[in-house]
């Protein structure tokens, strides 16, 4: 993983439904829980960029980002969990997202748009860009994002186990499943590395491409 600052991801591709969602006293609410969060984010990084994490408590965090350490534990366990780029309700949703999806769309079109939506609701670009200096000078740190990352393929698997009546067990779903959170894994590692003033959106967007053309090597390079 690589380095700083530019465009945030998933600005682009929102759904009509995550459209709904943000109406009303209950979108406000999320958005500022959001707000929050990305907050939380910021000053952590930019805290441990600047004296190492082992330096940091979460106190210092949470005068950077103007919160108490109440708040902050209503949002992470630990000092170490504020690098994990979505938060427990985008993971858990995972599932139900899959299964609300339009019946007549194939599964990696599923899979492209329910994690284009998680990625709407991670920490954004400059930020998430950061995390990655920080954890690759920091590489004991990648433990809870490899956990994160399982977590959110875990639950990847339970939508497209109900959505397609199969368990989550079935060698198809396993496939499935595995292989697009590698692809946005390496999406996410492929933006972070670039020069490009792209959005992390984009490269999910190409990177599915090439997964739907069943891997051909193309002009893409």
């Amino acid at each position: 993983m690589a380095r700083s600052a530019h465009t945030a991801p998933g600005t682009a591709g929102t759904t009509p439904a995550s459209d709904a969602g943000e109406a009303g006293s209950g979108g406000l609410r999320e958005r500022k829980k959001r707000a929050t969060r990305q907050a939380l984010q910021q000053a952590a990084v930019r805290l441990f960029r600047e004296h190492g994490p082992g330096a940091v408590t979460v106190e210092d965090i949470c005068a950077g980002a103007d919160v108490s350490p109440r708040t902050f534990f209503n949002y992470f366990t630990s000092k170490e969990e504020v690098l994990v780029p979505w938060d427990r309700d985008t993971i858990d949703s995972t599932s139900t997202r899959v299964l609300e999806r339009p019946p007549e769309e194939e599964p990696l079109e599923v899979a492209r748009a329910v994690l284009g939506e998680a990625i709407g609701t991670a920490m954004n670009g400059p930020t998430w860009r950061d995390q990655a200096v920080v954890l690759r000078h920091h590489p004991e740190l990648i433990e809870k994002i490899v956990t994160s990352f399982r977590t959110l393929e875990a639950s990847l698997a339970e939508g497209f186990a109900a959505r397609l009546g199969r368990t989550t067990e079935d060698v198809y779903v396993r496939l499935l499943s595995a292989t697009t959170i590698t692809t946005l894994r390496v999406s996410v590692q492929s933006w972070q590395d670039s020069e490009s003033d792209e959005s992390l959106r984009h490269y999910l967007d190409e990177t599915f491409e090439r997964l739907r053309q069943g891997l051909r090597p193309n002009e893409l390079g």
